[in-house]
């Protein structure tokens, strides 16, 4: 794997390219940059690129333009719940989230793409009623849905970006939300072991991640890196362990995560 501004940019291409495949896409913005459907493509990427790529931790701030009838049954709200449209699954990504009042996805590919995905409506009477096949049915354990996996390993990809910028303060915020989401794990499995939410007492627990600290293979010369690194390595250990729990046929993620912090490691070299 390799992540550089040619790389981002050959990728946007591709998506872009995915994108229009949708006939209600009016078109796609980048910043300041409005790509059309039937124009050329390639010179403006390459301007979006030049305006919003700063190293291989950025993110590609897209918007994509969408035409709805007022007339249609489709809301925004129903159109915006199906990103498994535009590619976005756990085939083909790391971990995900919505924004809701940005009506944005937050996303990050197993390809390392990240990708700031709004979307934005334009009421257009003339549009056609807009088709959408049903969507395929994924299982979600209402102990922990998968919103909270796929949420979860967006938030390491921010954390671990936030440390190679050295934004320390953010990095370590966000590392230990996720170790407390690992935590948050085991109370639910208490609970359903126990039958009840309730306990009066605790039952002297061991803490799943203890076992997963100090083995980050990681280290610089900056001790406070790589504090941080070690909780980050450590959560995503934990947090594969544990998601099994909740979802036996579940394939770890650590192995893609780790692929994308050896990229973050090795920067613009």
């Amino acid at each position: 794997m390799r992540i550089d501004k040619d790389i981002v940019t050959m990728e946007l291409d591709f998506f872009i390219d995915n994108i229009f495949l949708f006939p209600e896409v009016d078109c796609v913005k980048i910043r300041d940059v409005i790509i059309k459907r039937d124009e050329e493509k390639s010179e403006k990427v390459r301007e979006a690129m030049d305006k919003s790529y700063h190293d291989c931790y950025s993110d590609v701030d897209l918007s994509v333009v969408v035409r709805i009838s007022s007339r249609d049954v489709m809301t925004p709200a129903e159109y915006m719940k199906r990103i498994d449209r535009f590619g976005v699954n756990t085939d083909s990504s790391l971990g995900w989230c919505f924004i809701d009042e940005n009506n944005m996805y937050r996303i990050i590919f197993k390809s390392g793409i990240r990708y700031d995905f709004g979307f934005e409506f334009t009421y257009d009477d003339n549009a056609d009623f807009i088709n959408m096949p049903p969507r395929e049915d994924e299982y979600s354990n209402p102990d922990w849905p998968v919103e909270n996996v796929n949420r979860f390993w967006f938030i390491q990809i921010q954390a671990l970006g936030k440390l190679y910028r050295k934004d320390f303060l953010i990095s370590s915020h966000l590392a230990n939300v996720n170790l407390n989401e690992t935590l948050v794990q085991q109370m639910v499995l208490r609970d359903i072991r126990y039958g009840t939410n309730h306990h009066r007492y605790g039952y002297e627990e061991e803490l799943v991640y203890m076992k997963n600290r100090n083995m980050c293979p990681i280290k610089t010369e900056n001790d406070t890196f790589n504090i941080i690194a070690d909780k980050l390595y450590c959560a995503a250990l934990t947090y594969d362990e544990l998601t099994l729990a909740f979802y036996p046929q579940y394939k770890r993620r650590c192995p893609d995560f780790f692929a994308v912090w050896e990229c973050y490691a090795q920067g613009e070299k």
